[in-house]
């Protein structure tokens, strides 16, 4: 896989600096560049500063390709100091060079791509296109900095200038609305994450059905957390059939999609229906490459075997099975209140079916754990 030269158009721009002399050298540089291959390409820059006289803009540009290799292997902190030194000695700061840094940056450094982007929105003037990409880019390193509120305002900049602009970038315009419903959702903001993701959804077309799927179910999971089912139950109803044949097929948010529909179910006491969801729920979740934190799949599991327990016809062995596996995972789930709280629900299980062999495990579990809470005070 090669480097992303395109962010500053090397290949293209060596050829202005490319001589009879140092032409079979550039040439090799470019051709390591092309195979992605960092470390080679940072000691031939190296080798090529000590055989060759570089004017001010070939220094600068390999110092750029230097940054873009240190960025790739791991070098953040190297690769952000030659970012950060261009950007102080660049000389009258033309925003072009600044959005061209702050993209750099972005590989390597928030903070820097915060501060030089910053700088950069304060030099556009009359050109909306630049100006969204440079919101675009600060909402980006807000948000991987967990500064929600400050990422929303800058992703709704951007998005204020491209629907100005007179070509519409379509694809951005749906992207934005569907980031900034999942960030008004992160902050518990319900209404304006439901308003911006109906709008992704009404944006989406055949090719954005992989947004409009993930709106769906976030739509849903929020109108399941009000309880108004039948709201939720809409969006579910719409996204599962969809999911079914996509490329999100068996991945997380399919599962995700099972589980809300069997949790709204299951909050109604109407456990024949919730059974089937959450056994589609846990396949997926069985087959997926990483696992769902411990706590959430340890509810999971545990709805599942109450609905298991109280079903019209009760399937107690399946019960059993899944109590027992709600405890492994909720034991690394490092929450003491929802532990016991299983645990105090898989013992009367067990009472229930008289398995006295189990009910001595848990109570002892049981035990343990409660002992272990109060030697950590």
């Amino acid at each position: 896989m090669g480097l992303p030269m395109d962010i500053f158009n090397f290949v293209d721009n060596i050829k202005k600096h490319t001589t009879e002399i140092n032409k079979e050298d550039l040439a090799v540089i470019v051709e390591e560049c092309k195979h992605g291959h960092f470390l080679h390409v940072l000691s031939k820059t190296k080798t090529f500063r000590e055989n060759h006289t570089l004017n001010d803009e070939l220094a600068k540009l390999l110092l750029l390709l230097d940054a873009t290799c240190l960025s790739q292997v791991g070098e953040g902190k190297k690769a952000a100091d030659i970012i950060e030194r261009i950007y102080q000695d660049s000389n009258g700061k033309l925003v072009d060079d600044l959005i061209l840094y702050g993209n750099l940056a972005f590989m390597c450094d928030y903070k820097l791509t915060r501060k030089i982007m910053s700088d950069a929105v304060k030099r556009i003037n009359h050109d909306p296109i630049k100006a969204a990409h440079a919101y675009f880019i600060l909402g980006e390193a807000e948000e991987h900095l967990g500064k929600f509120i400050r990422a929303i305002k800058y992703y709704k900049r951007g998005l204020g200038y491209l629907e100005k602009a007179e070509e519409r970038d379509d694809a951005t315009i749906l992207y934005l609305h569907f980031k900034l419903g999942a960030l008004h959702s992160i902050i518990h903001e319900t209404d304006q994450a439901i308003e911006f993701l109906q709008k992704a959804i009404e944006l989406a077309d055949d090719t954005n059905q992989e947004i409009k799927i993930n709106s769906l179910v976030s739509i849903a999971k929020m109108y399941g957390s009000k309880r108004d089912y039948e709201k939720a139950f809409t969006y579910l109803k719409e996204a599962i059939p969809m999911l079914e044949g996509s490329t999100l097929e068996n991945k997380l948010v399919h599962a995700e999609a099972y589980t809300e529909m069997a949790y709204n179910y299951f909050d109604q006491s109407k456990f024949d229906e919730a059974a089937p969801y959450y056994e589609k729920a846990i396949t997926i979740q069985q087959n997926l490459p990483y696992r769902t934190a411990s706590r959430e799949l340890g509810m999971i599991y545990m709805q599942y075997a109450y609905s298991m327990e109280h079903r019209e016809k009760p399937e107690k062995l399946l019960a059993g099975i899944n109590y027992e596996r709600a405890i492994e995972q909720l034991e690394k789930a490092n929450d003491y209140e929802l532990l016991t709280s299983a645990l105090g629900d898989t013992i009367a299980f067990f009472k229930k079916i008289g398995n006295k062999k189990k009910v001595r495990f848990y109570e002892n579990k049981f035990v343990k754990v409660t002992n272990e809470k109060k030697h950590s005070f």
